[in-house]
C-alpha cells in the first residue's frame, strides 16, 4: 500500500509540474493578439541571459516580454 501511495503521489507531482511549466510559459510570453507598444522597461532575462523588453497593450494592460535584437 505504501508503494502505491508513492507512485500516485509522484504521478500527481509530475502532472502539476508539466501543467505549471506550460501555463507559466504562456503567461510569460503574453498574448499574441493586441496593439502592443514597447515600454522603457528592459532587463536581462535570468534564464537566458538575453536583454528583454516589456511590451504593453494600453487598452487591456496585458504585457509581453520580447528579446531585444
Amino acid at each position: 500500500m505504501n508503494a502505491w501511495f508513492q507512485i500516485v503521489s509522484l504521478v500527481v507531482v509530475i502532472a502539476f509540474a508539466v501543467t505549471g511549466y506550460f501555463i507559466w510559459d504562456r503567461r510569460y510570453r503574453g498574448a499574441s493578439e493586441g496593439n502592443f507598444k514597447p515600454t522603457s522597461e528592459v532587463f536581462k532575462d535570468p534564464t537566458t541571459g538575453k536583454l528583454t523588453r516589456v511590451y504593453e497593450d494600453p487598452s487591456t494592460g496585458k504585457r509581453q516580454y520580447r528579446e531585444e535584437s
